[in-house]
């Protein structure tokens, strides 16, 4: 009797004991699942935020690239090369001059062939009477140095700017075009000019920029052709 007793418990603690197995597997397995299913929406954010990192880098470096592209282009269009080529006279030596005018001048050759002839300008034209201005632009946009801005330049003659001083040149720079009366100053002249005329402006406080007309009415008439909106 107790044998027969003794198996049934056998058995019952067995039955138990699978119970109890069985419902252990179940939950390892549905925290198997469940890790599973954790580490695929894991990947699946990765994969996205992989993806959205790699557009932000793609935009922010397309939009770096242009702007560092636009920027090379200003800068190639706006550098500024001034040529020393000074000359011995048309000017007198100064120190601390204050400088808040610019004035504009047309010049050609008028002694040879070619009217764009700088060297006839210069040696030809200004040495005989005695002038120069401070910097003088080529035909081919090029700008030359023929005398230091500290130093006044004999450029502008009897004239008076519109604040009532006399005596021009003695707080201002010079700055010669070379064309002719029936020519424009073409692109090149203009870029050049612009460039000179903002390195300018960050040197000195510049109160006018005038054409020669504007400061001798009716004995000046250059610079010839130009449009003042164009160097603004």
């Amino acid at each position: 009797m107790k044998s027969y007793f003794g198996k049934i418990i056998l058995i019952i603690l067995g039955m138990v004991f699978l119970s109890g197995c069985d419902f252990l597997f179940s939950q390892k397995e549905e925290i198997k699942l469940e890790n599973n299913k954790i580490l695929e929406i894991e990947k699946e954010e990765s994969a996205n935020n992989l993806e959205e990192n790699i557009q932000e880098n793609i935009s922010t470096n397309s939009s770096t690239d242009d702007i560092k592209e636009k920027k090379e282009v200003k800068d190639a269009e706006n550098v500024l090369q001034i040529s020393d080529k000074f000359v011995d006279w048309g000017f007198s030596k100064a120190d601390n001059r204050k400088i808040d005018t610019i004035i504009i001048h047309s010049s050609y050759n008028a002694v040879g062939k070619d009217p764009h002839n700088l060297e006839d300008i210069i040696y030809k034209e200004y040495k005989p009477y005695g002038v120069s201005p401070h910097y003088i632009i080529s035909h081919d946009g090029k700008i030359y140095r023929l005398v230091e801005d500290k130093n006044i330049a004999y450029h502008a003659g009897e004239s008076k700017v519109p604040d009532g001083r006399t005596g021009v040149n003695n707080f201002s720079l010079g700055i010669e075009i070379v064309n002719t009366k029936s020519e424009k100053p073409n692109e090149a002249q203009y870029n050049a000019l612009r460039n000179l005329l903002t390195y300018l402006k960050s040197e000195y406080k510049i109160k006018y920029v005038l054409g020669h007309s504007d400061i001798a009415p009716g004995r000046k008439d250059d610079p010839w052709n130009f449009d003042f909106e164009r160097v603004k």
